[in-house]
């Protein structure tokens, strides 16, 4: 890790677990890894491996994809950006730290003998900044107004912007080299001096309906299940890809009965990935599954908001995460309101 980095983070005061709704806050996505895919063939092996169009993909888009095996269950989330380079694009994968080793490995399966190299970037960090200021974006070089998400900008010293949020508050990850992307966060911290906690980003990207994938839930969920087809993060028009044909089949002949919804429960612990989810009056009936989970701002360090995985047809059940009650929120997916249910 590089030595200016990891001392910046050391000094930083301790993180702000609340931020008010427009308020500019920053963080240290530490829990980002980066895999470079380049070479003369890097799009069409890209485009042969995800379940996003990438042929089509310019430097200043950057999307939402999926890993699958041949199953159609989702091996990791990731976000493709694509980089201007003198030898032609290359693209910067955006995957979970907990992962990106496996991924790799498998990436590197599929390779043969095409024209790619692949780098596990280890000299690369991420800061996320949520609602930053016309001001900050001035002296970051980048435009005032947030634009639609997904768009990227190139930044001095090989960073580069992206635009992520769905519908909720602006928020924009930078990444890149650690010693460029050091200055960077020093002086988003001279005018910002206390970051906000990973929770308050990860509560932005729940109101915002943004999945996860960790080793407790990989290989578990096809890419209906948590929506990405909802989130623009599969093409239903591009080629074969490993698990295109069960996810095109679902899509065209059939009714996905999972899929993610938000909701809230209390517990003294936060509920990690993979929890399951029960009917309250059905204790043995498994209904749905925790996809990621967050302590949101509430006054009550015990209240939790999560995305689940539910099957829709208990989605009016009384429900139990932890032996404890949860309320799902009304979700598109379900006819009635499931809270009023509750």
């Amino acid at each position: 890790m590089n030595t200016a980095w990891t001392q910046f983070l050391h000094a930083q005061p301790p993180a702000s677990g609340e931020l008010n709704p427009n308020e500019t806050g920053w963080l240290a996505l530490s829990h980002r890894a980066s895999i470079r895919v380049a070479g003369d063939e890097a799009a069409d092996f890209l485009q042969a491996m995800l379940t996003q169009e990438i042929l089509t993909l310019s430097p200043t888009h950057a999307t939402r994809s999926a890993l699958c095996n041949a199953k159609g269950r989702i091996l990791s989330l990731l976000m493709v950006h694509p980089e201007q380079t003198a030898q032609g694009l290359a693209y910067h994968l955006t995957v979970p730290q907990d992962l990106r080793a496996d991924l790799f490995k498998i990436l590197k399966l599929y390779l043969l003998r095409r024209k790619v190299t692949l780098t596990q970037e280890d000299d690369w960090g991420f800061i996320g900044l949520i609602n930053p200021t016309n001001n900050l974006l001035e002296t970051l070089a980048i435009g005032h107004e947030p634009p639609p998400p997904h768009q990227q900008s190139a930044l001095a010293n090989g960073l580069f912007a992206c635009w992520e949020h769905q519908a909720g508050s602006p928020r924009l990850s930078i990444q890149g080299p650690l010693t460029a992307l050091t200055l960077v966060a020093e002086h988003i911290a001279t005018l910002i001096p206390t970051p906000v906690a990973q929770a308050v980003w990860d509560c932005a990207e729940i109101h915002d309906g943004l999945p996860e994938i960790h080793p407790a839930t990989y290989l578990q969920f096809v890419p209906q299940w948590v929506n990405l087809d909802r989130l623009s993060a599969v093409s239903f028009k591009k080629g074969c890809y490993p698990g295109q044909e069960v996810i095109a089949r679902l899509h065209y002949l059939g009714k996905s009965n999972r899929r993610m919804i938000m909701g809230h429960t209390t517990h003294p612990q936060l509920l990690p990935a993979g929890t399951l989810i029960y009917s309250e009056n059905q204790p043995d009936i498994e209904v749905g599954e925790i996809v990621r989970s967050a302590q949101c701002g509430s006054k009550d360090l015990h209240a939790q908001q999560f995305l689940a995985v539910i099957r829709l047809s208990h989605a009016h059940d009384a429900l139990v995460v932890a032996q404890h009650p949860c309320v799902l929120y009304p979700s598109p997916f379900v006819e009635n309101s499931p809270a009023q249910a509750h």
